[in-house]
């Protein structure tokens, strides 16, 4: 995972998806410079974004966690945290759809406590939305 240059614009996107960004618990890495801008980050393929949102999750304590992930081609993917009460262990879910109301059905469903969203805004380049 690399990071590179600014983006282009940022806003917040949580409402168009049916989330709510007072429930984000990451925070776009910001340029080494000190200019406090926020970059990309690099993601290739759907299996980067896919191991990406499981390495954080796997990092944050919240077992009712998620993230959500926006495709350029209008792809969605939804990876979160679900107890698996047969083998007693936290495991991952993962979830693809094209359907806009596709991240807030499964919040609704799973009840998840903290989630965030990232976009991809050129190809394989990535903003965290704070």
């Amino acid at each position: 995972m690399n990071k590179i240059e600014f983006p282009k614009y940022k806003i917040n996107n949580y409402p168009m998806y049916g989330l709510n960004h007072n429930r984000s618990f990451m925070k776009a890495p910001v340029c080494d410079c000190g200019c406090s801008q926020p970059m990309y980050t690099v993601l290739e393929t759907k299996d980067d974004v896919r191991e990406f949102c499981m390495s954080v999750l796997n990092e944050y304590d919240c077992p009712e966690s998620g993230i959500f992930a926006v495709f350029l081609d209008g792809m969605y993917m939804s990876v979160w945290k679900a107890y698996d009460h047969e083998h007693e262990e936290m495991t991952f879910l993962v979830a693809e759809g094209n359907d806009t109301h596709f991240f807030s059905e499964i919040d609704g469903e799973f009840r998840l406590c903290c989630y965030n969203l990232i976009i991809e805004e050129e190809p394989g380049q990535w903003m965290i939305q704070n």
